[in-house]
C-alpha cells in the first residue's frame, strides 16, 4: 500500500488563467530534449489544462484568469489510491525533476517559497493534477477573488 511522505499546502495568485509547479533549477537543468517551457505554455488551454515536460508543469485554470487558490502538493512512495469522487478531473503524465525540489509559481514568477523536496535528483516523476471546486467564491474590492478552485499535485516515483 503506497504511503503518503509529505504534503505541503499552497496558495497562489493565478494570473493569466494559469500557474505552474517549477523545478528550482528551472530551464537550466531541462534534460536534453525536453519539450521548451513557451511551446509548453503556447499548448495549454482549457482543453489541455495540465500539461508537463522537464522542470515545469502547467496548470490551467478552469474558473477565472485572476483569482487565488489553494494548492497542494504530495509526495507518495507509490502510485497513490485513485478513485476520490471530490475531484471533478484528473489528468495524470510523467515530468523530470533535475534539483528534486520543487516550488508553486505564479506566471509572473511570485512564489510563497514553500518548497517539495521529492527526495530524488535527476529522475523521472508520475505526477497526477486533480481540481475541484473550491470551498465558496469570495469576492474583494481590491485583491483577487478566492474559493473558486482547489488544486492537489501528486508526484510518486515513475517506472522505468
Amino acid at each position: 500500500m503506497p504511503r503518503l511522505l509529505e504534503r505541503i499546502p499552497d496558495r497562489i495568485t493565478i494570473r493569466a488563467f494559469s500557474f505552474m509547479i517549477m523545478d528550482l533549477d528551472g530551464a537550466n537543468g531541462q534534460p536534453e530534449g525536453a519539450e521548451d517551457l513557451w511551446d509548453l505554455a503556447n499548448r495549454a488551454s482549457m482543453t489541455d489544462w495540465f500539461l508537463a515536460t522537464g522542470n515545469v508543469a502547467i496548470i490551467t485554470s478552469q474558473a477565472d484568469s485572476w483569482h487565488t487558490v489553494d494548492v497542494t502538493l504530495e509526495l507518495w512512495d507509490g502510485q497513490p489510491p485513485g478513485g476520490d469522487a471530490q475531484w471533478a478531473r484528473t489528468e495524470t503524465t510523467q515530468s523530470y525533476s533535475s534539483s528534486g525540489k520543487l516550488r508553486v509559481v505564479g506566471t509572473a514568477g511570485h512564489s510563497s517559497g514553500n518548497l517539495m523536496n521529492l527526495r530524488g535528483q535527476a529522475r523521472r516523476w508520475s505526477v497526477s493534477a486533480s481540481v475541484r471546486p473550491g470551498p465558496g467564491a469570495r469576492y474583494h474590492e481590491e485583491r483577487p477573488p478566492e474559493g473558486l478552485e482547489t488544486y492537489r499535485v501528486q508526484f510518486w516515483p515513475a517506472n522505468l
